[in-house]
């Protein structure tokens, strides 16, 4: 990771308290499901691949909904199995993790309070290292994880999201704005910011909005499994936050 985007994330996560106060909090009215579950995020690597992994633990048993993620594809790969001393997380295609918490110097080390997996992959003849950092919670229905933002399924609410990170990972900020609700708000610091209101000032903006920084910020995360925070699905350490049709706020930190 480049100096750049470490001081992206530092800034970002410095002023995020801030920020959350200047996105309007809505009132959600979508219905919960009784058959949530806790699930806990980790972002990573299986061997030199880069992979996000979605985990829910039911009493000894990997809860349904658990999967991982190769971030080249962003396709769900379901994973069922057992929790004890050991994870032992199997794939429908003979794939095995036998992963474990990462010390958090603790004396018993837990999902809640660890920081991470460690472990091996091994299928198709080959074994793997394992390395996986956690990056949040959140309790939902399988399938519904952005209940708090829409009614949509995760696929459909995740389409936009996806549209707007790779067209502007690519640098075409006229196939961006198809994926914005204006006014968009862009935070460029506490307590200031600016609105854009239409396509055609985005992209007229997009060089002062979106610093190479925040770029480079973008492309080290993942458009999928995305955190959930006042009603808004969060991209990042808060680069970015994405209501039920497209990006509503974005964080603009130099």
């Amino acid at each position: 990771m480049t100096p750049s985007v470490i001081a992206m994330r530092k800034n970002l996560a410095r002023l995020m308290p801030v920020f959350l106060l200047l996105i309007p909090a809505g009132i959600s009215g979508h219905v919960h499901a009784a058959d949530m579950h806790e699930f806990n995020d980790y972002a990573g690597m299986v061997g030199d691949a880069p992979v996000g992994m979605t985990l829910g633990i039911s009493g000894n048993k990997v809860a349904e909904g658990s999967h991982y993620y190769y971030r080249k594809y962003l396709k769900d790969i379901t994973l069922t199995g057992t929790a004890g001393t050991d994870l032992r997380l199997a794939e429908p295609g003979g794939g095995l993790f036998v992963l474990h918490y990462v010390d958090n110097n603790s004396a018993t080390v837990t999902a809640e309070n660890s920081t991470g997996l460690a472990g091996t992959w091994s299928g198709n003849g080959h074994t793997l290292p394992v390395k996986l950092v956690a990056e949040g919670s959140g309790s939902y229905v399988p399938g519904h994880r952005y209940g708090d933002v829409t009614n949509k399924g995760d696929d459909q609410f995740e389409e936009p999201i996806k549209g707007f990170y790779d067209a502007a990972i690519a640098g075409r900020p006229a196939d961006a704005a198809r994926f914005v609700v204006f006014p968009l708000r862009v935070n460029t610091a506490p307590q200031r910011f600016l609105i854009v209101h239409n396509a055609s000032e985005f992209q007229q903006k997009w060089n002062s909005i979106f610093s190479p920084a925040w770029l480079k910020a973008l492309a080290a995360v993942s458009s999928h499994d995305l955190s959930v925070i006042q009603d808004k699905a969060m991209i990042g350490a808060g680069l970015a936050f994405f209501g039920e049709n497209g990006l509503e706020v974005v964080n603009s930190i130099p």
